[in-house]
C-alpha cells in the first residue's frame, strides 16, 4: 500500500513537472514572434512605467492565499486538533488537502503554459514598445505603411524582449485563476452557518484582488484592455475545468469525509469497499423483506 502511495504521488509530481517545464524553457530560451509596427500606431507609443504589482508579487499571493485558505478549511472540516491530530484524523486531512493542492498547481501551470504559448507564438506589442524599443527609422510618419525592417536602439534588451510579450496578460491569467479557484473552492467547502457573510466577504476581497491586479497592468501601459480581457477569461476557463474535472472541489462534503473514513484505502479511491458492500447489503435485504412481504398475499 505505501508502494503504490508513494508510485502515485511521483506520478502526479512528474506530470505538474512535464507541464510547467515548457513554460521554464520558454522563459530561458524562448524568442518571441517578430512583430512589425505601424509608425501611427498609438496604442504602442506610451510611457515605459514599473509594475503597480511586481510580478513576483502576483505569483506569490495568487498561490499563497489559496494554500493557506485551504489548509485552514480542511482543518475546520476534519476537526483537526491537537488532541486527535495523530489518530485518523491526520490522514483524512492529509488526503483532502493533497486532492486540493495538487489539482490547484497542476491548473496553475497549465495556466501559465497556455499563456506562455500565446505571448511566443503572438509576439504582440505592448504600449510602451516605441519607448523601450526606440527603432531606427527615419522619418516614420502615418503614410510609411506596415514596418518589419528595424532595429531596436534601446540599451536595456531585457525589457525589449518583454515588450514583445504582451497578449495575453500573465498577471491577470494567473491571479484570476488562483482567485477564481479558490472563489468556488469557498463555495462549496467553506460551511459555516452561525457566520454566513464571512464566506461572500472574503470571496468578493479575493476576487478584488486578482481585478485590481488585472486592471492595474492597463493603467502601468503593460497591456492593452484586450489583453487584460483575454488573459482573465483564459484563467477564469481554466479554473472553472480544473474544478469541475480534475479536482473534487466541487464534490458533496460528506461523500468525500466517506471518501477518507477508511485510513488503508489508496489515495485517488472516492468509495471505500466498506461503503459499497454495505450500501449492496442494505439492498439485498430491501429485496429480501419485500419478497417475503408479498409471499402470504401471493399465497391466499
Amino acid at each position: 500500500m505505501e508502494r503504490k502511495l508513494v508510485l502515485r504521488v511521483f506520478a502526479d509530481a512528474v506530470c505538474i513537472i512535464i507541464v510547467s517545464l515548457p513554460s521554464l524553457i520558454l522563459f530561458l530560451v524562448g524568442k518571441s514572434f517578430r512583430r512589425g509596427f505601424y509608425c501611427d500606431d498609438e496604442s504602442i507609443k506610451h510611457p515605459y512605467k514599473s509594475n503597480t504589482i511586481p510580478t513576483w508579487a502576483a505569483s506569490f499571493v495568487g498561490l499563497l492565499l489559496p494554500m493557506l485558505f485551504i489548509v485552514v478549511i480542511e482543518a475546520s472540516r476534519f476537526s483537526v486538533s491537537k488532541r486527535n491530530f495523530m489518530d485518523v484524523t491526520k490522514r483524512k486531512f492529509v488526503i483532502s488537502v493533497y486532492r486540493t493542492l495538487t489539482s490547484f498547481f497542476c491548473g496553475a501551470a497549465i495556466t501559465q503554459l497556455l499563456t506562455d504559448i500565446a505571448k511566443y507564438s503572438i509576439g504582440r506589442l505592448r504600449p510602451h514598445f516605441y519607448t523601450v524599443c526606440k527603432p531606427s527609422i527615419q522619418n516614420c510618419t502615418w503614410n510609411s505603411g506596415y514596418i518589419e525592417d528595424y532595429d531596436c536602439t534601446g540599451t536595456d534588451l531585457e525589457a525589449i524582449q518583454e515588450a514583445r510579450l504582451s497578449f495575453p496578460s500573465g498577471h491577470s491569467s494567473i491571479t484570476m485563476y488562483c482567485m477564481f479557484f479558490l472563489v468556488m473552492y469557498l463555495q462549496n467547502r467553506m460551511r459555516w452557518r452561525k457566520c454566513w457573510l464571512v464566506r461572500p466577504v472574503i470571496q468578493i476581497l479575493v476576487f478584488i484582488i486578482a481585478y485590481y491586479t488585472s486592471i492595474s497592468r492597463i493603467s502601468d501601459y503593460m497591456h492593452h484592455w484586450s489583453d487584460v480581457l483575454a488573459g482573465s477569461f483564459l484563467g477564469i476557463t481554466v479554473s472553472i475545468l480544473v474544478v469541475f474535472f480534475v479536482s473534487d472541489v466541487m464534490s458533496d462534503v460528506a461523500c468525500c469525509q466517506n471518501s477518507v473514513r477508511n485510513p488503508s484505502i489508496p489515495l485517488y479511491t472516492t468509495h471505500s469497499d466498506e461503503d459499497r458492500l454495505s450500501v449492496k447489503h442494505s439492498n439485498d435485504s430491501h429485496i429480501s423483506t419485500r419478497g417475503a412481504s408479498l409471499t402470504p398475499s401471493s399465497q391466499t
